[in-house]
């Protein structure tokens, strides 16, 4: 029987080189659903948002234990991404973490919530 862990994984941060391919960015959650143990459901769906002062990538796939999503302004200097991952499978922060690495790092801040009873802070970090 499946038990749910209730875990919240929020990211942002700064990137290298923000992903502006769809494709790239739906097999990227591909990629991070097997690592992190997860079974996709729905998706995963992106789209350029080409409207001006938001423009880049905006993706999600929905998990059979919730969902995971992204979104890249490429144009700001530097690229600036916001991403989410919430499930009630175990994961953690640093596998998660190594994956968005594939977009360059430059910094980053995460806040890793455990959401079983009341919304408890696993681990609250800022990377510069």
């Amino acid at each position: 029987m499946f038990i749910p862990n209730h875990l919240h994984l929020i990211v942002k941060g700064h990137i290298k080189t923000p992903p502006t391919e769809v494709t790239k960015v739906n097999k990227w959650f591909s990629d991070l659903v097997e690592k992190v143990r997860m079974v996709v459901v729905a998706g995963p769906t992106s789209v350029y948002v080409s409207e001006e002062g938001n423009e880049g990538l905006t993706g999600t796939v929905t998990l059979a234990t919730s969902h995971a999503s992204i979104h890249v302004w490429e144009k700001y200097e530097p690229s600036f991404f916001q991403f989410d991952i919430y499930s009630c499978s175990c994961f953690s922060a640093e596998e998660v973490i190594e994956h968005l690495n594939q977009f360059e790092l430059i910094d980053y801040e995460y806040m890793f919530i455990d959401r079983n009873d009341d919304f408890k802070i696993i681990e609250h970090k800022q990377v510069v």
